[in-house]
């Protein structure tokens, strides 16, 4: 079967930790990052828990005063875009035009958006920060990371909510199929913020003292080195996976409500597997896209079953890490680990062929890939 782009790179900036190979191992040993909020994190919501990416520091990886100059974001998406780009052993210098980027995000720009907007309107326009302004927008992650990394190819943003991740993953199987680039950066970033928190729990998102059903915030940045199968064997590079399908579908529905369509989420399962042109039978390992709104949860395993009988073993990630667009990210780049991964996520059952992502959003999106190994003759 042909394949839709090799994966040869992975980075993370994660609740669980930074680095990918970090991020993975906490993952298996079924670790959480969702824990209670501060009081400060919690003012005026009935949310009571969060995952954050605790700790994080962009060094060393980007010098401290450069560092003041990017939001959180931003510094989420350099950090896992470089490690990624380290991973594949990619020299961008030598065809910079040929790297471009996709990035997810359902929040990115909201810090600083938000913090340009207070100074603007309690202190004086002379008083709004400067550095703030370029990082108000939704594509500043990605265009931080192309002029960081100086990549000249395809920039692009795609805000999905959830599934922005898997989306912007398909955007850059897109790009390399139609030749606008050999090799794309791809995947999402999310960063925590109060006012955004505050919006969600007012439109019932959130799961706290009030709703048993809803989702846990998280944030991130997650990235895959996805390229064409001739780029990254001409340069030597041997694939951690390689993307195999995807199915996408969508119902109508309120932009912060989920719909719990089994139509429309057994139309993307079945399409992904179509496309990769597998069975149920051959996918060994399932990255659901539960996240904690019930209901959703509930139609998703019952059309598992349905397609599956019993399916496949699971890697829970946003129960781990929380929901955001990032966290389909997160998922991608479990799901290429676990692929690559010698031992295999559940050793009892040897090391997965294929692992199916589900991605599942509010407003109605529905995606859902394949990622599979790359044959030892293959590679």
């Amino acid at each position: 079967m042909a394949s839709r782009g090799w994966i040869t790179g992975t980075g993370a900036v994660s609740p669980l930790g930074r680095g990918s190979a970090e991020f993975y191992r906490r993952l298996l040993a079924g670790e959480t990052a969702v824990r209670p909020m501060t009081p400060e994190e919690r003012s005026g919501l009935q949310a009571v828990d969060v995952a954050r990416c605790d700790g994080f520091s962009p060094q060393p990886e980007i010098p401290p005063m450069k560092a003041r100059r990017f939001d959180r974001g931003s510094q989420f998406a350099i950090v896992s875009c470089l490690e990624a780009v380290r991973e594949a052993g990619f020299d961008i210098a030598s065809a910079p035009e040929e790297l471009g980027i996709a990035m997810g995000t359902g929040s990115a720009g909201a810090g600083a958006l938000t913090e340009f907007l207070r100074v603007l309107f309690l202190e004086s326009p002379e008083a709004a920060p400067p550095f703030h302004f370029p990082n108000t927008v939704a594509n500043a992650p990605a265009s931080q990371v192309s002029i960081e990394l100086k990549l000249f190819g395809p920039n692009v943003t795609i805000t999905q909510k959830d599934p922005s991740a898997l989306n912007a993953v398909l955007y850059a199987v897109l790009a390399l199929e139609s030749g606008r680039a050999r090799a794309m950066l791809a995947g999402a970033v999310d960063e925590w913020n109060a006012i955004y928190a505050l919006g969600f729990d007012r439109v019932g998102a959130l799961r706290g003292e009030k709703r048993r059903s809803g989702i846990v915030q998280g944030e991130g940045g997650f990235a895959i080195l996805v390229e064409t199968e001739v780029s990254a064997r001409a340069r030597g590079a041997r694939p951690l996976a390689r993307l195999a399908g995807f199915g996408i579908a969508g119902v109508p529905t309120d932009p912060y409500r989920f719909a719990p369509d089994p139509v429309a989420i057994g139309r993307t399962i079945r399409g992904a597997l179509a496309d990769a042109g597998v069975g149920p039978a051959d996918v060994g390992l399932w990255l659901p896209s539960r996240n904690g709104v019930e209901e959703m949860d509930r139609a998703e395993s019952d059309v598992m079953r349905e397609i599956f009988g019993e399916p496949p073993r699971s890697l829970l990630v946003k129960l781990a890490i929380g929901e955001a667009a990032s966290s389909g990210g997160g998922q991608l780049v479990a799901a290429t680990r676990a692929i690559a991964d010698p031992d295999g996520p559940f050793p009892s059952d040897g090391r997965p062929r294929r692992a199916l992502v589900n991605s599942f959003g509010a407003g109605g999106n529905f995606l859902a890939a394949v990622v599979e190994s790359v044959p030892e003759a293959a590679a």
